[in-house]
């Protein structure tokens, strides 16, 4: 895989040089971290452009990957909770964010676990694009369902246990702007679906750090927010995820997706 990662190299240096998303980049990391020195957020927004040129290239390479590569790229730490729950025959949630590569996570987790892994997702609004996505995220075996078919699919199909990746700081619509959390600074509107499907489902929700170990390496580690989704008030599961995906963001954030307009919606 070297070749490709020169490639991604390469890649970095056009993104910056056109200053691919400029705008959008710098006004979420100014108003995520506002205290920063501007020398600092220069110093992220190259990080990001490195690590984005290579996640591009990463996710390029979805279109010709063995489930070989994929296996040896990933290391996966205390998968024995999510086991211990699907041999209860309990549905596991697992929620993560834009940070890292969250497409090979999906692949990874598709091979590594002995359950149907089932992908949530908000479609694209090209065709052609949406149907190229759900082919790569599929073509390990997981299964793909919208947001919206989500809880009809999930309590109508069940046979046994089944693994529910969610990615959940995604925008909602203009018409989805139903619930706001302080998220990096900032009142951000949030889906609470992940919290709904665990409820109705009666089962545990945990979140996937991802951080990488080595050029095109990652570590999967599981922590479980809780098992017990109906003790509480509606809003306080997303929160307790979205402020883990915060620290991990704050912690290292040239691995978040900032040229997503994550804040294109404003609370009024």
């Amino acid at each position: 895989m070297g070749l490709i990662y020169v490639l991604g190299i390469k890649l970095a240096f056009i993104l910056r040089f056109f200053a691919y998303r400029k705008k959008i980049i710098d006004s979420n990391l100014k108003n995520a971290f506002p205290k920063k020195e501007k020398s600092v957020l220069k110093k992220i927004k190259n990080q990001f452009y490195s690590y984005f040129g290579q996640l591009i290239v990463e996710s390029i390479k979805l279109f010709n990957c063995s489930e070989d590569t994929i296996r040896k790229r990933h290391k996966f730490v205390n998968e024995s909770q999510i086991n211990t729950f699907l041999k209860q025959d309990k549905d596991v949630i697992i929620v993560l964010g834009h940070y890292c590569n969250w497409e090979w996570a999906l692949l990874a987790s598709s091979l590594n676990f002995d359950a149907e892994m089932i992908g949530i997702y908000k479609p694209l609004s090209s065709k052609f694009w949406n149907e190229q996505v759900l082919n790569i995220r599929s073509q390990f075996g997981a299964t793909l369902v919208s947001m919206k078919e989500s809880v009809r699919y999930l309590l109508k199909t069940r046979k046994k246990a089944r693994i529910i990746g969610i990615l959940t700081d995604q925008t909602p619509s203009a018409d989805e702007l139903n619930y706001w959390i302080n998220f990096l600074n900032q009142k951000t509107p949030v889906f609470l679906g992940a919290e709904k499907l665990a409820n109705k489902l009666d089962c545990p929700i945990f979140f996937a750090h991802i951080m990488p170990l080595s050029r095109a390496k990652y570590e999967i580690k599981f922590e479980l927010i809780t098992e017990a989704t109906n003790q509480f008030n509606e809003g306080e599961i997303t929160r307790f995820h979205s402020q883990i995906l915060e620290n991990n963001i704050k912690r290292n954030p040239a691995y978040w997706l900032w040229s997503h307009r994550r804040w294109k919606h404003q609370q009024k």
